[in-house]
Parts: C-alpha cells; structure tokens; sequence
C-alpha cells in the first residue's frame, strides 16, 4: 500500500514518507523470514542486515533512498527493494503431481464460468468483458499451478486487445492443453448436454 501512495502522491516529501514505510515493511519482513527482529536501533541497521546473505545492492537501494531529491528516483529505487525482497523472502515449495484429487473438477470450472462469455464478448465485439473474463481465467491458473505441477501458462500475455474473437482461441487452446493434463491424472472431462443436467450434477438432482 505504501508504494502504491508513492505512485500516486507527487509531493516529495509525501512520497519520501511513503518509501520509507515501504523501507521500514520490508526489514521487517526480512527480520522475520530469518526469525528475528531487529535489536539495536535504527542507526545499526545496516550492520544488523550484515548477518544475512543479502545483496549488497539491497542496502545500497535503501541509502540511495535517504539521499534522493527526485521523486521518479525515489520511486523506482522502491520499487527494486520490494522486488528483491519479495524474491529472497520467497520459499521455493514443491509441487505436487496432477492427481484427480488436487484437479477434479477444475477443467469444468474454468469452461463453465468464463469460457462462453468470452465468446459472447467476441460477438458483441467486448473488449472489456472479454478481458475481465480472460483474466478470471488466468487468476485461477495460478491459483492451481500454484500447488500443482500443470505447467505455465500465461494467459493473458496472449490476450488480444484488438481481436476479442483471437481470445476464445486462445482460451480453447488452454483448455485443449489442460484437458491432456485431466486425461494424464486419470480424469474424464464432464460434459453435459444441457444446463439443467449441469446444474444437477454439481447442487443435485433434488433442486432442480
């Protein structure tokens, strides 16, 4: 949030206050990925940071930052510190195979809620229902790629801003490829004849 104020602010000594409480969140963040705090005030940050593996670079951001008069700098020097920080924070976690545990019921989920309504904003030539709808899709990848090892996919760097009908093909090449990932896991993709059998099989029969 605090680097989203300092993007938005144009004063420099708001946005000097803005990367500092940046500044201030990611030694935090730093301190408690190793478990830690810091001990010894602010003048001995810098030899409190020396413990640990960190780029020189990172320290040398935050000094550059103290001596900044120009707001652009300022914020790109932000910007590197939160990037780095977010990468050496960050746990490189194993993920687990395509199971039909980890994936059953997902293909139909990307299909069913957002698949048609890109082709509807093809035809009534949409271009922002169809990105809402592009990047639904990609939010969910991520979140099941996530924990599980199905590959990359970057939707919407595909995304075609000046072609909605481009984006249903390329949403159905990601469903041909994810429907290849079901079938490995042992998985059939439901298909459903009409919406009422739909709607039955995933609330049940009784609430129809």
């Amino acid at each position: 949030m605090s680097f989203a104020n300092a993007c938005l602010h144009e004063k420099i000594g708001q946005v000097r206050m803005d990367v500092c409480e940046a500044i201030l969140s990611l030694l935090d963040a730093i301190m408690l990925y190793h478990g830690t705090y810091f001990k010894r005030g602010i003048k001995r940050t810098f030899e409190e940071l020396s413990q640990f593996p960190l780029d020189g670079k990172f320290s040398e951001g935050i000094r550059k930052i103290s001596e900044s008069k120009d707001v652009t700098e300022l914020r790109s020097l932000a910007k590197s510190l939160i990037l780095y920080a977010e990468n050496y924070t960050s746990k490189v976690t194993e993920k687990a195979i395509p199971t039909k545990e980890s994936l059953s019921g997902t293909y139909e989920e990307m299909y069913s809620n957002w698949r048609n309504k890109v082709e509807e904003a093809a035809v009534n030539n949409d271009t922002y229902s169809s990105f809402v709808n592009m990047c639904c899709l990609q939010y969910m990848i991520s979140d099941v790629s996530a924990d599980v090892n199905i590959g990359t996919y970057d939707i919407m760097e595909a995304y075609n801003p000046d072609c909605p009908e481009d984006n249903v093909r390329i949403y159905d090449e990601f469903l041909a490829d994810y429907e290849k990932i079901y079938k490995e896991a042992g998985i059939a993709v439901n298909r459903f004849s009409d919406v009422d059998k739909f709607y039955g099989a995933y609330v049940g029969e009784d609430d129809l």
